[in-house]
């Protein structure tokens, strides 16, 4: 149950915030990251964990999730190298490419629906385009698979819908097959 001043997460949007009043038993007023008011579905707030919160069954999954903290950290480390020497070294990263396969975004998808699976992908998506768009990145690869296509055109809904200065098309046939698009950033 959430309450005045828990520290929350959304589900179905990036980033998160704070609860600043309850209003009823279903909406809820959040400070976003960026400082506004909004009035969320409390259906779509997750409360925010810090990492000893989380149980963790099974050396498998300890070592999993220690890898992936570890993987982040390492990562966050060479981003604060590269702002401390930004003046030294004109290194400039072009490209980022993310893979939507839902084996590489969560544990488990057993049980969960094709609605679900989508909208962790989407969720995913939305969260690294607007890490590529923060960090400047001139082209982004959004690996989706081939399948029925649901996806694909998820994303470029999305990109006409919301994003429309962005030009994208299928990636490189030769690196990814048909299942890869590609979105100029600049």
């Amino acid at each position: 149950m959430l309450k005045v001043g828990d520290k929350v997460t959304f589900l179905n949007d990036v980033g998160g915030g704070v609860v600043l009043e309850i209003i009823n038993e279903r909406y809820a007023l959040v400070e976003n990251e960026d400082g506004f008011d909004v009035q969320y579905l409390i259906s779509e707030l997750v409360p925010a964990k810090s990492e000893k919160e989380y149980k963790l069954d099974g050396i498998e999954h300890v070592i999993s999730v220690q890898e992936k903290v570890d993987s982040e950290r390492k990562f966050e480390r060479l981003e604060d190298f590269e702002k401390k020497t930004k003046g030294l070294v004109s290194y400039v990263k072009d490209e980022m490419e993310i893979d939507l396969h839902i084996e590489e975004l969560i544990d488990s998808h057993h049980g969960m629906t094709n609605g679900e699976i989508l909208s962790v992908q989407m969720a995913n998506f939305k969260r690294q385009l607007n890490i590529a768009i923060r960090r400047k990145v001139k082209k982004l690869i959004v690996i989706h698979g081939v399948g029925e296509g649901t996806l694909r055109t998820e994303i470029r809904t999305e990109l006409l819908m919301n994003y429309p200065d962005f030009e994208h098309h299928d990636a490189s046939y030769r690196n990814y097959g048909y299942g890869a698009t590609e979105i100029i950033l600049y």
